[in-house]
């Protein structure tokens, strides 16, 4: 069968992840998962909503066998090509139409080579008699089929079964756990829309730490530690409610119902803030990365970037409240800190956060430049100015995605178009220019 006009949506750095045609609205995983085998038996049904009127679609999934496909409970024809899976439902669909799609899928996940993530694989990985998943930007489509793009946000339900005594965590409350058999079902919903790659699964000896709500009608706080984790792992994590608190102040409340962080028996070499239980290694636990990946529950997951290019909205806000809460955590002096951030961008040449390549995505330029970019407008304007920026950028967008353009245009109503040529200039400019 030919391709169809669906594959993709012409992100900038990947044109072929994601499909047009639909919305998808909800997604059910339920994976039965072998972890000494590392072999999942799983039906993912997604609910969607046609944009158009549709012959066929596209999801994305990588590997795996899929043995079958109903579209509306009635049996469809499929193909595949690469991490395209083209469905042809029996009947067209129409446009603003809702249905559901079910496909039913085996096999052994195998992670990927993400051409912008070079220093590690990322999708499922199976490590030490731990499952864990990576997901940003492409990963996700290695074990569930998706739209595999942060534009197309939808709420998750995933159940995962696994052997009695191991522990299942996911996205989200756990709201069933169930054991028949000598299998143990965990059921975990997440109520606020998600995009695909913040999707997670983690499986393995690990114990969980709960610390109740935050305050009366706050987020729930609970974390995962290897079960024969050092107490000083937890006691690391003890500062994760001051961080809330901290980022709360500056962003308004948090945006989901529980947060926490599962730390890894092993070293990751990085952190990613899954929605609502990041991931650790046991080196990225100190308070300037735990906050880090907590503040990107609001930049970055609430509000997400509507292109891959645009990664410097996650990670320029995030490191700039990351290093705000840990100057603050160790009483040291902020324009001291962004002092010394400044002189390294200078020294080392760091290019602008809208110059990237795809090989750049997660580099200095998006997290430390990006920082520094939101320094200079402050600096430029005045804590009260640059609160309402940041405030109004997180507001406007909560649930969805933004780009630069959108934070531009809340800088010039803010700040004028004196502040909007300054962020340009750390945006944009090849050298770094200086701070106000």
């Amino acid at each position: 069968m030919p391709p169809t006009e669906a594959e993709g949506l012409g992100d900038s750095f990947y044109p072929f992840l994601g499909n047009s045609g639909y919305d998808a609205l909800h997604y059910e995983i339920d994976l039965d998962v072998d972890p000494a085998a590392n072999t999942i038996s799983a039906l993912t049904s997604i609910t969607a909503q046609a944009t158009e009127d549709l012959e066929a679609f596209n999801l994305d999934l990588l590997g795996l066998e899929v043995h079958s496909v109903a579209v509306d409970g009635v049996q469809a024809e499929f193909w595949r090509s690469g991490h395209e899976l083209t469905i042809q439902p029996e009947s067209p669909l129409a446009a603003s139409s809702q249905f559901e799609v079910a496909v039913s899928y085996s096999g052994s996940p195998e992670a990927l080579d993400d051409p912008g993530v070079p220093f590690a694989k990322m999708g499922w990985l199976h490590r030490d008699g731990v499952i864990y998943t990576l997901g940003e930007p492409s990963g996700s489509m290695t074990w569930f089929p998706s739209n595999n793009h942060p534009t197309d946000k939808a709420t998750y339900e995933i159940q995962i079964t696994v052997p009695e005594g191991v522990i299942a965590a996911s996205n989200g409350l756990l709201v069933d756990e169930s054991a028949t058999d000598g299998q143990t079902a965990y059921t975990w919903r997440m109520d606020d829309p998600m995009a695909s790659y913040l999707a997670a699964v983690y499986i393995g000896d690990f114990e969980r730490i709960d610390h109740g709500p935050l305050y009366d009608g706050g987020p729930i706080i609970r974390d995962y530690v290897p079960r024969d984790a050092s107490p000083d792992v937890a006691l690391a994590l003890s500062v994760t409610p001051d961080v809330i608190a901290f980022l709360e102040e500056r962003l308004g409340p948090y945006p989901f119902d529980a947060y926490g962080t599962i730390v890894m028996p092993f070293q990751l070499g990085l952190a990613l803030e899954n929605q609502t239980l990041s991931i650790h290694g046991p080196a990225t636990i100190g308070p300037g990365i735990i906050a880090h990946e907590a503040a990107h529950q609001w930049l970055g997951n609430s509000v997400s970037p509507d292109d891959w290019s645009e990664i410097w909205v996650n990670e320029g806000f995030a490191t700039y409240l990351h290093l705000m809460f840990e100057t603050e955590h160790f009483e040291g002096d902020f324009n001291d800190t962004m002092t010394q951030v400044h002189a390294w961008l200078s020294s080392e040449g760091i290019g602008p956060p809208k110059g990237i390549e795809l090989h750049d995505l997660f580099g200095a330029t998006v997290y430390y430049r990006g920082a520094a970019t939101l320094h200079a407008l402050r600096l430029h304007t005045n804590d009260d100015t640059f609160y309402k920026i940041l405030r109004t950028h997180y507001d406007r967008s909560a649930g969805g995605t933004t780009n630069t353009d959108e934070f531009l245009g809340i800088v010039d109503e803010f700040a004028g178009p004196e502040a909007v040529d300054l962020v340009e200039s750390w945006l944009y400019d090849e050298a770094v220019p200086a701070f106000p």
